[in-house]
């Protein structure tokens, strides 16, 4: 299977209720039932130079355009692959969080 991977972009809801992507970078990896989630990814991670502690990777199962689940470990990651079935093609997102240092709370010098 061919993992259609999207990061950069952002969901956007229609009305009824169903997301869609726009915008953004993709990228495509083969993946299979073989593949450790470490491995999987840390390649994602490398495609779009992410911090692997601050990325989440998701999907949408097929015919729902309105849950997103989260591949979080290596049996998950199995799941996706198998209820993609006999699919060419998996859409991933790839979200990072962007961490924001903590402000100092000493006074500025003048």
């Amino acid at each position: 299977m061919i993992a259609i991977c999207q990061s950069g972009g952002e969901f956007e809801t229609d009305k009824d209720g169903f997301l869609s992507y726009k915008g953004g970078d993709a990228h495509a990896m083969e993946i299979d039932d073989k593949m450790k989630y470490k491995d999987f990814k840390t390649e994602v991670a490398e495609m779009f130079n992410s911090n692997l502690n601050t990325m989440t990777v998701k999907y949408f199962l097929p015919s729902n355009k309105k849950t997103l689940i989260t591949i979080s470990n290596d049996k998950d990651l199995k799941r996706m692959i198998k209820f993609h079935g006999d699919a060419e093609t998996a859409e991933i997102f790839v979200m990072t969080e962007v961490i924001v240092p903590e402000a100092s709370h000493m006074p500025g010098s003048r």
